[in-house]
Protein backbone atom coordinates (compact mmCIF):
# COMPACT_ATOMS: atom_id res chain seq x y z
CA UNK A 1 0.00 0.00 0.00
CA UNK A 2 2.80 2.57 0.75
CA UNK A 3 4.08 1.96 -2.65
CA UNK A 4 0.66 3.23 -4.13
CA UNK A 5 0.18 5.97 -1.73
CA UNK A 6 3.89 7.34 -3.29
CA UNK A 7 2.79 7.30 -6.98
CA UNK A 8 -0.37 9.21 -6.17
CA UNK A 9 1.67 11.77 -4.11
CA UNK A 10 4.05 11.82 -6.77
CA UNK A 11 1.18 12.27 -9.57
CA UNK A 12 -0.89 14.87 -7.26
CA UNK A 13 2.48 16.95 -7.09
CA UNK A 14 2.94 17.06 -10.56
CA UNK A 15 -0.85 18.32 -11.07
CA UNK A 16 0.39 21.05 -8.30
CA UNK A 17 3.49 21.63 -9.60
CA UNK A 18 1.57 22.31 -13.22
CA UNK A 19 -1.03 25.01 -11.34
CA UNK A 20 1.99 26.69 -9.85
CA UNK A 21 3.70 27.15 -13.21
CA UNK A 22 1.03 27.80 -15.23
CA UNK A 23 -0.46 30.68 -12.36
CA UNK A 24 2.54 33.01 -13.43
CA UNK A 25 0.51 32.97 -17.15
CA UNK A 26 -2.95 33.58 -16.42
CA UNK A 27 -2.99 36.72 -14.73
CA UNK A 28 -5.51 38.27 -17.68
CA UNK A 29 -9.32 37.12 -17.66
CA UNK A 30 -8.46 35.56 -21.16
CA UNK A 31 -5.28 33.99 -19.95
CA UNK A 32 -7.77 32.51 -16.76
CA UNK A 33 -10.63 31.74 -18.72
CA UNK A 34 -9.23 30.62 -22.14
CA UNK A 35 -5.83 30.31 -22.11
CA UNK A 36 -5.25 33.16 -24.09
CA UNK A 37 -6.08 31.11 -27.38
CA UNK A 38 -2.76 29.56 -27.24
CA UNK A 39 -3.39 25.64 -27.00
CA UNK A 40 -1.19 24.36 -29.88
CA UNK A 41 -3.00 21.24 -31.51
CA UNK A 42 -1.99 18.75 -29.46
CA UNK A 43 -2.79 20.01 -26.05
CA UNK A 44 -6.01 21.04 -27.92
CA UNK A 45 -6.92 17.77 -29.45
CA UNK A 46 -5.62 15.35 -26.32
CA UNK A 47 -6.93 18.16 -23.52
CA UNK A 48 -10.54 18.87 -25.40
CA UNK A 49 -11.12 14.55 -25.53
CA UNK A 50 -9.92 13.74 -21.93
CA UNK A 51 -11.71 16.26 -20.61
CA UNK A 52 -15.17 15.29 -22.40
CA UNK A 53 -14.41 11.68 -21.73
CA UNK A 54 -14.22 12.15 -17.93
CA UNK A 55 -13.86 9.42 -15.37
CA UNK A 56 -16.92 7.73 -17.79
CA UNK A 57 -14.49 6.46 -19.72
CA UNK A 58 -12.51 4.26 -17.52
CA UNK A 59 -15.54 3.86 -15.31
CA UNK A 60 -18.68 3.95 -17.02
CA UNK A 61 -17.64 2.53 -20.32
CA UNK A 62 -16.14 -0.40 -19.37
CA UNK A 63 -18.74 -1.22 -17.24
CA UNK A 64 -21.52 -0.72 -20.00
CA UNK A 65 -19.48 -3.10 -21.78
CA UNK A 66 -19.31 -5.30 -19.12
CA UNK A 67 -22.92 -5.40 -19.03
CA UNK A 68 -24.19 -5.07 -22.49
CA UNK A 69 -21.66 -6.66 -24.55
CA UNK A 70 -21.48 -5.61 -28.34
CA UNK A 71 -24.80 -3.54 -27.22
CA UNK A 72 -21.89 -0.90 -26.09
CA UNK A 73 -21.15 -0.19 -29.78
CA UNK A 74 -24.52 2.37 -30.18
CA UNK A 75 -22.41 3.91 -27.40
CA UNK A 76 -19.24 3.87 -29.26
CA UNK A 77 -21.50 5.77 -32.86
CA UNK A 78 -22.85 8.35 -30.43
CA UNK A 79 -19.68 9.57 -28.71
CA UNK A 80 -17.30 8.81 -32.32
CA UNK A 81 -20.29 10.62 -33.73
CA UNK A 82 -20.76 13.82 -32.07
CA UNK A 83 -16.75 14.42 -31.20
CA UNK A 84 -16.35 14.11 -34.80
CA UNK A 85 -19.56 16.57 -35.31
CA UNK A 86 -17.71 19.01 -33.12
CA UNK A 87 -14.27 18.62 -34.52
CA UNK A 88 -15.48 18.96 -38.37
CA UNK A 89 -18.93 20.72 -38.29
CA UNK A 90 -18.01 23.46 -35.84
CA UNK A 91 -14.77 23.67 -34.25
CA UNK A 92 -13.12 26.13 -37.44
CA UNK A 93 -16.21 28.42 -37.60
CA UNK A 94 -16.69 28.40 -33.22
CA UNK A 95 -13.00 29.43 -32.91
CA UNK A 96 -13.09 32.45 -35.52
CA UNK A 97 -16.75 33.52 -34.25
CA UNK A 98 -15.94 33.61 -30.66
CA UNK A 99 -12.70 35.89 -32.24
CA UNK A 100 -14.64 37.99 -34.18
CA UNK A 101 -16.94 38.61 -31.28
CA UNK A 102 -14.36 38.85 -29.34
CA UNK A 103 -15.77 36.63 -27.03
CA UNK A 104 -13.82 34.68 -24.18
CA UNK A 105 -15.95 32.57 -23.10
CA UNK A 106 -19.67 30.86 -24.70
CA UNK A 107 -21.63 32.74 -22.79
CA UNK A 108 -20.09 36.34 -23.78
CA UNK A 109 -20.12 34.68 -27.49
CA UNK A 110 -23.96 33.85 -27.25
CA UNK A 111 -24.39 37.60 -25.65
CA UNK A 112 -23.22 39.46 -28.42
CA UNK A 113 -24.28 36.84 -31.35
CA UNK A 114 -27.99 37.41 -30.04
CA UNK A 115 -27.96 41.23 -29.84
CA UNK A 116 -28.81 40.68 -25.86
CA UNK A 117 -28.02 43.74 -24.61
CA UNK A 118 -29.63 42.99 -21.25
CA UNK A 119 -27.22 40.29 -20.37
CA UNK A 120 -31.03 38.05 -20.33
CA UNK A 121 -29.58 35.18 -22.41
CA UNK A 122 -26.35 35.39 -20.71
CA UNK A 123 -27.51 35.47 -17.51
CA UNK A 124 -29.60 32.09 -18.26
CA UNK A 125 -26.89 30.87 -19.87
CA UNK A 126 -24.53 31.46 -16.68
CA UNK A 127 -27.14 29.99 -14.61
CA UNK A 128 -27.90 26.75 -16.72
CA UNK A 129 -24.43 26.14 -17.22
CA UNK A 130 -23.52 26.29 -13.40
CA UNK A 131 -26.36 23.84 -12.19
CA UNK A 132 -25.46 21.67 -14.84
CA UNK A 133 -21.57 21.72 -14.19
CA UNK A 134 -22.09 21.20 -10.51
CA UNK A 135 -24.20 18.23 -10.85
CA UNK A 136 -21.24 17.09 -13.47
CA UNK A 137 -18.71 17.78 -10.89
CA UNK A 138 -20.31 15.57 -7.99
CA UNK A 139 -20.68 12.90 -10.49
CA UNK A 140 -17.52 12.37 -11.28
CA UNK A 141 -16.40 13.22 -7.46
CA UNK A 142 -18.44 10.49 -6.76
CA UNK A 143 -16.41 8.32 -9.08
CA UNK A 144 -13.20 10.34 -7.24
CA UNK A 145 -14.02 8.50 -3.82
CA UNK A 146 -14.49 5.20 -5.10
CA UNK A 147 -11.79 5.05 -6.91
CA UNK A 148 -9.13 6.12 -3.73
CA UNK A 149 -11.18 3.89 -1.49
CA UNK A 150 -10.90 1.24 -3.63
CA UNK A 151 -7.21 1.37 -4.49
CA UNK A 152 -5.94 3.30 -2.20
CA UNK A 153 -8.00 2.08 1.13
CA UNK A 154 -8.90 5.53 2.71
CA UNK A 155 -12.52 6.35 3.77
CA UNK A 156 -14.64 7.39 1.16
CA UNK A 157 -15.29 10.81 2.69
CA UNK A 158 -11.59 11.10 2.83
CA UNK A 159 -11.28 10.11 -0.46
CA UNK A 160 -13.78 12.39 -1.99
CA UNK A 161 -12.25 15.32 -0.09
CA UNK A 162 -9.06 14.50 -1.80
CA UNK A 163 -9.52 14.50 -4.94
CA UNK A 164 -12.26 17.92 -4.22
CA UNK A 165 -8.80 19.47 -2.97
CA UNK A 166 -6.19 18.43 -5.77
CA UNK A 167 -8.48 19.62 -8.35
CA UNK A 168 -9.07 23.20 -6.94
CA UNK A 169 -5.91 24.17 -5.99
CA UNK A 170 -4.57 24.00 -9.30
CA UNK A 171 -7.43 25.18 -11.07
CA UNK A 172 -7.91 27.94 -9.29
CA UNK A 173 -3.79 28.81 -9.41
CA UNK A 174 -3.43 28.31 -13.51
CA UNK A 175 -6.97 28.52 -14.79
CA UNK A 176 -8.14 27.13 -18.10
CA UNK A 177 -4.13 27.02 -19.01
CA UNK A 178 -3.76 24.65 -16.41
CA UNK A 179 -6.50 22.71 -17.24
CA UNK A 180 -5.40 22.54 -20.72
CA UNK A 181 -1.53 21.48 -19.57
CA UNK A 182 -3.07 18.86 -17.09
CA UNK A 183 -5.24 17.25 -19.36
CA UNK A 184 -2.80 16.91 -21.92
CA UNK A 185 -0.89 15.22 -19.09
CA UNK A 186 -3.87 13.33 -18.09
CA UNK A 187 -5.27 12.37 -21.19
CA UNK A 188 -1.81 10.76 -22.69
CA UNK A 189 -2.32 8.66 -19.33
CA UNK A 190 -5.39 7.69 -20.06
CA UNK A 191 -4.70 7.10 -23.52
CA UNK A 192 -1.90 4.30 -22.31
CA UNK A 193 -3.80 2.25 -19.86
CA UNK A 194 -6.67 1.94 -22.19
CA UNK A 195 -4.28 0.43 -24.52
CA UNK A 196 -2.18 -1.72 -21.82
CA UNK A 197 -4.99 -2.85 -19.43
CA UNK A 198 -6.60 -5.13 -22.19
CA UNK A 199 -3.97 -5.53 -24.27
CA UNK A 200 -2.48 -7.36 -21.21
CA UNK A 201 -5.65 -9.27 -19.66
CA UNK A 202 -6.19 -10.81 -23.07
CA UNK A 203 -2.89 -12.17 -23.99
CA UNK A 204 -2.79 -13.36 -20.43
CA UNK A 205 -6.40 -14.85 -20.54
CA UNK A 206 -4.84 -17.32 -23.75
CA UNK A 207 -6.47 -14.87 -26.36
CA UNK A 208 -9.63 -13.43 -27.54
CA UNK A 209 -10.86 -16.44 -28.87
CA UNK A 210 -10.76 -17.70 -25.15
CA UNK A 211 -11.83 -14.43 -23.55
CA UNK A 212 -14.82 -14.64 -26.36
CA UNK A 213 -15.91 -18.50 -25.74
CA UNK A 214 -15.71 -17.88 -21.96
CA UNK A 215 -17.81 -14.69 -21.92
CA UNK A 216 -20.40 -16.50 -23.94
CA UNK A 217 -21.13 -18.80 -21.30
CA UNK A 218 -21.98 -16.49 -18.79
CA UNK A 219 -24.09 -14.17 -21.12
CA UNK A 220 -24.93 -16.05 -24.74
CA UNK A 221 -26.20 -12.54 -26.09
CA UNK A 222 -22.33 -11.14 -25.09
CA UNK A 223 -21.91 -10.82 -28.95
CA UNK A 224 -25.36 -9.59 -30.03
CA UNK A 225 -25.93 -5.40 -30.72
CA UNK A 226 -29.23 -6.10 -29.65
CA UNK A 227 -29.90 -9.25 -27.70
CA UNK A 228 -32.95 -11.04 -28.60
CA UNK A 229 -34.43 -11.63 -24.88
CA UNK A 230 -34.70 -7.62 -24.59
CA UNK A 231 -37.93 -6.08 -24.59
CA UNK A 232 -38.69 -3.17 -27.55
CA UNK A 233 -38.73 -0.93 -24.72
CA UNK A 234 -35.38 -1.80 -23.50
CA UNK A 235 -33.90 -1.79 -27.01
CA UNK A 236 -35.52 1.75 -27.52
CA UNK A 237 -33.53 3.35 -24.17
CA UNK A 238 -29.80 1.06 -25.65
CA UNK A 239 -30.08 2.39 -28.64
CA UNK A 240 -31.17 6.11 -27.98
CA UNK A 241 -29.30 6.45 -24.79
CA UNK A 242 -25.97 5.53 -27.21
CA UNK A 243 -26.73 7.30 -30.34
CA UNK A 244 -28.01 10.19 -28.05
CA UNK A 245 -24.78 11.26 -26.68
CA UNK A 246 -23.78 12.40 -30.31
CA UNK A 247 -26.82 15.07 -29.67
CA UNK A 248 -24.95 15.74 -26.81
CA UNK A 249 -21.41 17.43 -27.65
CA UNK A 250 -22.86 20.81 -29.53
CA UNK A 251 -23.64 22.07 -26.77
CA UNK A 252 -21.16 20.46 -24.04
CA UNK A 253 -19.68 24.03 -23.21
CA UNK A 254 -16.22 22.58 -21.31
CA UNK A 255 -15.77 20.87 -25.00
CA UNK A 256 -16.31 23.93 -27.24
CA UNK A 257 -14.00 25.89 -24.71
CA UNK A 258 -11.11 23.47 -25.63
CA UNK A 259 -12.39 24.34 -29.75
CA UNK A 260 -12.19 27.90 -28.53
CA UNK A 261 -8.36 27.83 -27.15
CA UNK A 262 -6.96 26.98 -30.47
CA UNK A 263 -4.15 28.72 -31.04
CA UNK A 264 -4.27 29.08 -35.01
CA UNK A 265 -7.79 28.34 -36.93
CA UNK A 266 -5.35 26.41 -39.37
CA UNK A 267 -4.39 23.83 -36.79
CA UNK A 268 -7.98 22.75 -36.38
CA UNK A 269 -7.78 19.70 -39.13
CA UNK A 270 -4.64 18.46 -37.12
CA UNK A 271 -6.45 18.67 -33.94
CA UNK A 272 -8.93 16.47 -35.15
CA UNK A 273 -6.99 13.92 -36.56
CA UNK A 274 -5.56 13.77 -32.76
CA UNK A 275 -8.69 13.61 -31.34
CA UNK A 276 -10.04 11.10 -33.19
CA UNK A 277 -7.04 8.95 -32.95
CA UNK A 278 -7.10 9.41 -29.47
CA UNK A 279 -11.07 8.60 -28.89
CA UNK A 280 -11.17 5.44 -31.21
CA UNK A 281 -8.06 4.08 -29.41
CA UNK A 282 -9.62 4.87 -25.94
CA UNK A 283 -12.95 3.65 -26.96
CA UNK A 284 -11.56 0.05 -27.98
CA UNK A 285 -9.74 -0.61 -25.33
CA UNK A 286 -12.52 0.68 -22.30
CA UNK A 287 -14.89 -1.86 -24.65
CA UNK A 288 -12.64 -4.84 -24.61
CA UNK A 289 -11.91 -4.31 -20.41
CA UNK A 290 -15.17 -4.87 -20.11
CA UNK A 291 -15.95 -7.76 -22.13
CA UNK A 292 -12.58 -9.47 -20.84
CA UNK A 293 -14.11 -8.23 -17.52
CA UNK A 294 -16.90 -10.52 -18.06
CA UNK A 295 -15.06 -13.40 -18.82
CA UNK A 296 -12.60 -13.11 -16.37
CA UNK A 297 -13.96 -11.99 -13.19
CA UNK A 298 -17.54 -12.34 -14.10
CA UNK A 299 -18.86 -11.93 -10.67
CA UNK A 300 -17.56 -7.99 -10.26
CA UNK A 301 -20.13 -6.45 -7.35
CA UNK A 302 -19.91 -3.20 -9.71
CA UNK A 303 -19.43 -3.68 -13.29
CA UNK A 304 -18.15 0.44 -12.98
CA UNK A 305 -14.91 -1.00 -11.10
CA UNK A 306 -13.90 -3.88 -13.96
CA UNK A 307 -10.86 -1.62 -15.17
CA UNK A 308 -9.39 -1.03 -11.58
CA UNK A 309 -10.27 -4.71 -10.83
CA UNK A 310 -8.15 -6.35 -13.81
CA UNK A 311 -5.80 -3.78 -12.82
CA UNK A 312 -5.02 -4.74 -9.70
CA UNK A 313 -5.14 -8.50 -10.62
CA UNK A 314 -2.57 -8.16 -13.33
CA UNK A 315 -0.20 -5.69 -12.10
CA UNK A 316 2.09 -4.88 -9.44
CA UNK A 317 1.29 -2.48 -6.80
CA UNK A 318 3.64 0.41 -8.34
CA UNK A 319 2.07 -0.15 -11.86
CA UNK A 320 -1.75 -0.97 -10.35
CA UNK A 321 -0.89 2.65 -8.73
CA UNK A 322 -0.50 4.24 -12.15
CA UNK A 323 -3.37 2.65 -13.73
CA UNK A 324 -5.77 3.79 -10.51
CA UNK A 325 -3.32 7.32 -11.49
CA UNK A 326 -5.02 7.32 -15.04
CA UNK A 327 -8.42 6.90 -13.72
CA UNK A 328 -7.61 9.93 -11.51
CA UNK A 329 -6.40 11.88 -14.11
CA UNK A 330 -9.68 10.88 -15.95
CA UNK A 331 -11.79 12.31 -13.35
CA UNK A 332 -9.99 15.54 -12.66
CA UNK A 333 -9.69 16.35 -16.23
CA UNK A 334 -13.44 16.42 -16.43
CA UNK A 335 -13.49 18.35 -13.15
CA UNK A 336 -11.69 21.57 -13.49
CA UNK A 337 -12.89 22.17 -17.23
CA UNK A 338 -16.19 21.86 -15.28
CA UNK A 339 -15.12 23.86 -13.13
CA UNK A 340 -13.39 26.72 -15.05
CA UNK A 341 -16.09 26.83 -17.44
CA UNK A 342 -19.21 27.50 -14.61
CA UNK A 343 -16.84 30.58 -13.38
CA UNK A 344 -16.46 31.91 -16.49
CA UNK A 345 -19.96 32.03 -17.48
CA UNK A 346 -20.36 33.65 -14.05
CA UNK A 347 -17.54 36.36 -14.92
CA UNK A 348 -19.05 36.91 -18.76
CA UNK A 349 -22.59 36.97 -17.80
CA UNK A 350 -23.18 38.64 -14.41
CA UNK A 351 -19.86 39.89 -12.84
CA UNK A 352 -19.21 42.01 -15.68
CA UNK A 353 -22.33 43.11 -16.65
CA UNK A 354 -24.72 43.57 -13.69
CA UNK A 355 -21.92 44.51 -11.27
CA UNK A 356 -20.21 46.33 -13.63
CA UNK A 357 -16.93 45.43 -13.01
CA UNK A 358 -14.56 45.73 -15.65
CA UNK A 359 -10.77 45.43 -14.04
CA UNK A 360 -9.78 41.90 -15.02
CA UNK A 361 -8.27 41.01 -12.06
CA UNK A 362 -11.01 41.48 -10.06
CA UNK A 363 -13.16 39.95 -11.87
CA UNK A 364 -10.83 37.16 -11.76
CA UNK A 365 -10.54 36.82 -8.44
CA UNK A 366 -14.39 36.76 -8.06
CA UNK A 367 -14.73 33.81 -10.27
CA UNK A 368 -11.83 31.98 -8.18
CA UNK A 369 -13.89 32.32 -5.02
CA UNK A 370 -17.29 31.41 -7.02
CA UNK A 371 -15.17 28.04 -7.92
CA UNK A 372 -14.53 27.49 -4.46
CA UNK A 373 -17.99 27.71 -3.66
CA UNK A 374 -19.84 26.18 -7.16
CA UNK A 375 -16.84 22.53 -6.00
CA UNK A 376 -17.99 22.67 -2.71
CA UNK A 377 -21.61 22.50 -3.52
CA UNK A 378 -20.60 19.83 -5.92
CA UNK A 379 -18.67 17.93 -2.79
CA UNK A 380 -22.01 18.30 -0.78
CA UNK A 381 -23.91 16.15 -3.44
CA UNK A 382 -21.79 13.38 -4.18
CA UNK A 383 -22.39 12.09 -0.74
CA UNK A 384 -25.41 11.25 -1.84
CA UNK A 385 -23.89 8.90 -4.08
CA UNK A 386 -25.38 7.38 -7.19
CA UNK A 387 -23.76 5.54 -11.02
CA UNK A 388 -21.34 7.85 -12.74
CA UNK A 389 -22.97 6.73 -16.04
CA UNK A 390 -26.29 7.92 -15.06
CA UNK A 391 -25.30 11.43 -13.65
CA UNK A 392 -22.80 12.22 -16.27
CA UNK A 393 -25.33 11.02 -19.04
CA UNK A 394 -28.07 13.57 -17.33
CA UNK A 395 -26.01 16.43 -16.82
CA UNK A 396 -24.44 16.10 -20.40
CA UNK A 397 -28.14 15.60 -21.72
CA UNK A 398 -28.75 18.69 -20.30
CA UNK A 399 -26.14 20.94 -21.98
CA UNK A 400 -26.68 19.20 -25.27
CA UNK A 401 -30.00 20.10 -25.23
CA UNK A 402 -30.02 23.67 -23.94
CA UNK A 403 -27.24 24.67 -25.85
CA UNK A 404 -26.73 22.34 -28.88
CA UNK A 405 -29.28 24.37 -31.07
CA UNK A 406 -28.17 27.81 -30.50
CA UNK A 407 -24.57 26.96 -31.03
CA UNK A 408 -24.93 25.43 -34.53
CA UNK A 409 -27.83 27.95 -35.97
CA UNK A 410 -25.57 30.93 -34.78
CA UNK A 411 -22.35 29.27 -36.93
CA UNK A 412 -24.93 28.40 -39.52
CA UNK A 413 -27.33 30.68 -40.41
CA UNK A 414 -29.00 33.99 -39.23
CA UNK A 415 -32.04 34.05 -38.49
CA UNK A 416 -32.21 33.68 -34.52
CA UNK A 417 -31.89 36.65 -31.43
CA UNK A 418 -31.35 36.68 -28.34
CA UNK A 419 -35.11 36.06 -26.75
CA UNK A 420 -35.28 32.68 -29.01
CA UNK A 421 -31.72 31.80 -27.16
CA UNK A 422 -33.55 32.28 -24.05
CA UNK A 423 -36.04 30.31 -24.51
CA UNK A 424 -34.39 27.75 -26.44
CA UNK A 425 -31.73 27.19 -23.63
CA UNK A 426 -34.41 27.44 -21.01
CA UNK A 427 -37.17 25.04 -22.07
CA UNK A 428 -34.11 22.39 -23.16
CA UNK A 429 -33.00 22.08 -19.84
CA UNK A 430 -36.21 21.91 -18.26
CA UNK A 431 -37.58 19.23 -20.40
CA UNK A 432 -34.71 17.44 -19.60
CA UNK A 433 -35.12 18.05 -15.76
CA UNK A 434 -38.32 16.62 -16.07
CA UNK A 435 -38.14 14.00 -18.63
CA UNK A 436 -35.50 12.28 -16.07
CA UNK A 437 -37.01 12.81 -13.01
CA UNK A 438 -40.38 11.60 -14.52
CA UNK A 439 -39.05 7.87 -14.93
CA UNK A 440 -39.85 8.79 -18.72
CA UNK A 441 -36.00 7.92 -19.67
CA UNK A 442 -36.60 4.56 -19.17
CA UNK A 443 -38.66 4.57 -22.43
CA UNK A 444 -36.34 7.18 -24.41
CA UNK A 445 -33.36 8.81 -23.84
CA UNK A 446 -33.86 12.45 -22.45
CA UNK A 447 -31.80 13.94 -24.27
CA UNK A 448 -33.88 14.06 -27.73
CA UNK A 449 -37.36 15.43 -26.28
CA UNK A 450 -35.17 17.89 -24.84
CA UNK A 451 -33.48 18.46 -28.60
CA UNK A 452 -37.12 18.91 -30.05
CA UNK A 453 -38.78 21.43 -27.76
CA UNK A 454 -35.35 23.50 -27.38
CA UNK A 455 -35.04 23.65 -31.25
CA UNK A 456 -38.29 24.57 -31.96
CA UNK A 457 -38.78 27.17 -29.44
CA UNK A 458 -35.28 28.92 -30.79
CA UNK A 459 -36.95 29.52 -34.05
CA UNK A 460 -40.60 30.23 -33.60
CA UNK A 461 -39.49 32.26 -30.58
CA UNK A 462 -36.96 34.18 -32.79
CA UNK A 463 -39.69 34.49 -35.50
CA UNK A 464 -42.61 35.49 -33.44
CA UNK A 465 -40.35 38.37 -31.98
CA UNK A 466 -39.23 39.79 -35.42
CA UNK A 467 -35.98 37.77 -36.18
CA UNK A 468 -32.56 38.86 -36.05
CA UNK A 469 -32.64 42.95 -35.98
CA UNK A 470 -29.95 45.18 -38.56
CA UNK A 471 -26.99 45.26 -36.21
CA UNK A 472 -27.26 41.21 -35.54
CA UNK A 473 -27.01 40.73 -39.22
CA UNK A 474 -24.20 43.29 -40.01
CA UNK A 475 -22.23 41.50 -37.73
CA UNK A 476 -22.91 38.31 -38.44
CA UNK A 477 -21.92 39.45 -42.02
CA UNK A 478 -18.09 40.61 -40.64
CA UNK A 479 -18.43 36.72 -39.42
CA UNK A 480 -18.67 35.18 -42.39
CA UNK A 481 -16.48 37.24 -44.04
CA UNK A 482 -13.75 36.18 -42.02
CA UNK A 483 -14.68 32.54 -42.30
CA UNK A 484 -14.32 33.03 -45.95
CA UNK A 485 -10.95 34.75 -45.74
Amino acid sequence: MAVRIIVLVLYFAVLLAIGVYTSKMAKSYSEYNLAARSNNKWIAGISTQSSSTSGWMLLAMPGLAFTYGFGVIWTLIGWMGGSLFNWLVLAKRLRLATETYDSVSIVEYFEKRTGDEKGIVGLISGISIIVLMIINSSGELIGCGKLIQSAFGLDINTATTIGLVIVVIYTFLGGYMAVSWSNLLQGALMFIALLIVPIYAVINYGGFHDIAADAIQYDPDMFSFLSDEMTLQEKVVLVSGGVGIGFMYPGMVHALTGLMAIKDPKEVKDSALIATIWGCAALGGASMIGIAGRAILPDIADPEQTFLVLSEKYFNNALFALMAAAVMAAILSSVCAYLIVATASLGGSVVKRFFRIEDDHKVVMIEKIAMVVIALVAYYLAFNGGSVHTIAMFAASGLGASFGPVVIASLYGNSINWKGAVASIFSGMIVVIIWFYSGLSNYLFEVFPGWIVSTAALFAVSKATGGPDQEITENYKKYLNVLKN
